[in-house]
């Protein structure tokens, strides 16, 4: 009885150490800014599909229900990075904008100047409706004052698999 009390306190041990390690792996994941140097600008997380037809944010803010779902490749300018972990951007062309987000499996540097910088963009798109606290959240990573936000809010949204930040 005393033998099997053991194994169980070793194997709880052993439990105990690998849900930790596996926790800290979380905790890291994305944290590492990967760049890829390309000729024509700077890859954060996937390829962008080479022979995608790119849109405009116009041309998907124009059809949200035919686009909704689908993976889309959009270049726009960048009018707002997260500050606080360079896991979201917002890409715009004057028309309106969408937030890309990167779930955290990439990141890109949080103090980079995005002042008249582009990118490309690809990865499934949707509207989600956030809350006032979600919609306050985004505000204050990009440097905004939140008290401007009132209400739910209507968030036009890729979920990024690859940003080109184009020169």
């Amino acid at each position: 009885m005393n033998n099997l009390k053991y194994i169980l306190i070793v194997f709880l041990i052993l439990f105990a150490f690998t849900a930790f390690g596996q926790n800290d792996d979380m905790k890291t994941e994305g944290e590492k800014v990967v760049a890829k140097e390309l000729a024509d600008g700077t890859l954060y997380g996937a390829d962008i599909t080479a022979d995608a037809k790119i849109l405009t944010v116009g041309d998907i803010l124009a059809d949200t229900t035919g686009f909704s779902g689908k993976t889309v490749v959009v270049q726009g300018d960048m009018s707002e990075l997260c500050r606080s972990g360079g896991c979201w951007t917002v890409i715009t062309d004057g028309t309106g904008y969408i937030r890309a987000l990167t779930m955290h499996k990439f990141i890109m540097p949080k103090e980079m100047d995005i002042t008249g910088k582009k990118a490309v963009v690809e990865g499934v798109f949707s509207v989600k409706e956030i809350t006032e606290d979600q919609a306050k959240h985004f505000a204050e990573e990009s440097g905004k004052d939140p008290s401007t936000i009132s209400g739910p809010q209507k968030m036009y949204r890729i979920l990024a698999t690859g940003i080109k930040i184009l020169k």
